[in-house]
C-alpha cells in the first residue's frame, strides 16, 4: 500500500515552536529535498535510502524566522 506524507501533499500543516526563543518556526520541507540541486526530483523509493528514515516518516526541516535556528521533525506518512 502507498503512504504520502500529509504535509508535503499540503493535507493540513504541524507548527513547532523554536526550542530557542519560543517562536513559531517554519516548514522548509522535507530534509531530502534540501540536500542538493536535484533531489526534490527524485523518487520517493529512492530518497527513502538517502535520508535513513523508515518508508512510515518524513522529515521535514523548520526553521525560526526569528533566530534562525533549524530542527528536522520526523513526520508520519499516511496510508493512501
Amino acid at each position: 500500500m502507498k503512504s504520502i506524507c500529509p504535509l508535503c501533499n499540503g493535507l493540513y500543516k504541524v507548527d513547532f515552536n523554536c526550542s530557542q526563543c519560543n517562536s513559531t518556526m517554519v516548514d522548509k520541507g522535507p530534509l531530502v529535498n534540501l540536500m542538493d540541486d536535484y533531489s526534490p526530483y527524485l523518487l520517493d523509493e529512492i530518497t527513502h535510502f538517502v535520508d535513513g528514515v523508515k518508508r512510515e516518516e518524513c522529515v521535514h526541516t523548520y526553521q525560526c524566522p526569528n533566530c534562525g535556528i533549524r530542527e528536522n521533525y520526523s513526520i508520519e506518512r499516511k496510508e493512501l
